[in-house]
């Protein structure tokens, strides 16, 4: 090429030709096509994991709700301890994760009532001594249920249904733990379950007000649950109370229904 006065001689920049209106390759159009079958193949793994943990969810409730079928009001129950124990979970800062492990691993604390004798669990008057320790067995028959799985969720529930009775002060069952050596879930569990058997007709029993229940609360805060925990419960009140009116409103509502 013939040097021309006043023009630049030099190396001619890589890639810059035709870069702009270069076709795309074969490979690159065999990848474009890979990546929209990995989006789709990615969508329907999404939806179908979605579908198992609905069913998984659904299933864990029904179980919930045989293990109480004997109780009229048990779907109320477990829905209710479900909300509760989330509400404070939210308060206390914790993570989606261990929420959703709490929301839908709490509705089983008494997974283990199915091992338990009907004569015993629908005993009107004050259990015996034989008869109450027949009882505590629930604790640890829920646990044993779930004792295996590797979902955190079943993980949950089985911590959950052996310490949901324990006590701060030591004095529960069915290990005797003490303190923040039981586990968190277990001591929300258990703290959510105490202003719920309060508040709730039993054929023992009858309900006590949402008052009675929070001051009860409020006085077993370093004997039978955790200080800190009542505390927490006791800040988030309103939302507890919304929850409380909420179920209240529809159990009332089927009571009606059901008179005509």
């Amino acid at each position: 090429m013939a040097y021309l006065p006043g023009r630049k001689v030099g190396r001619r920049k890589k890639g810059r030709r035709g870069s702009a209106d270069k076709p795309p390759s074969r490979e690159s159009e065999y990848l474009d096509i890979d990546l929209e079958k990995l989006k789709g193949a990615y969508g329907e793994l999404e939806a179908a994991h979605r579908e198992v943990r609905e069913s998984h969810i659904e299933m864990i409730f029904n179980l919930a709700i045989a293990a109480e079928c004997k109780d009229a009001d048990t779907g109320g129950h477990i829905v209710r301890i479900s909300d509760y124990a989330t509400e404070v979970a939210k308060a206390l800062g914790l993570f989606e994760e261990e929420m959703d492990a709490l929301r839908y691993g709490s509705p089983m604390h008494d997974i283990g009532k199915i091992g338990i004798p009907d004569k015993i669990l629908q005993k009107p008057g004050k259990l015996n001594p034989e008869e109450w320790e027949i009882m505590k067995q629930h604790t640890v028959i829920g646990a044993r249920i779930f004792q295996n799985s590797r979902s955190p969720i079943l993980k949950a529930a089985s911590e959950i249904a052996l310490c949901h009775h324990e006590r701060f002060d030591g004095s529960g069952y069915p290990r005797a733990l003490q303190g923040e050596s039981i586990p968190l879930f277990g001591r929300i569990v258990g703290m959510v379950d105490v202003f719920d058997a309060i508040v709730s007709k039993r054929c023992y029993k009858a309900a006590s007000t949402f008052e009675e229940a929070v001051e009860y609360i409020r006085s077993q805060a370093g004997t039978h649950l955790d200080p800190k925990l009542v505390k927490v419960f006791l800040k988030i009140e309103k939302k507890i109370r919304k929850i409380y009116d909420a179920n209240t409103t529809i159990r009332h509502f089927v009571n009606d229904f059901e008179k005509f």
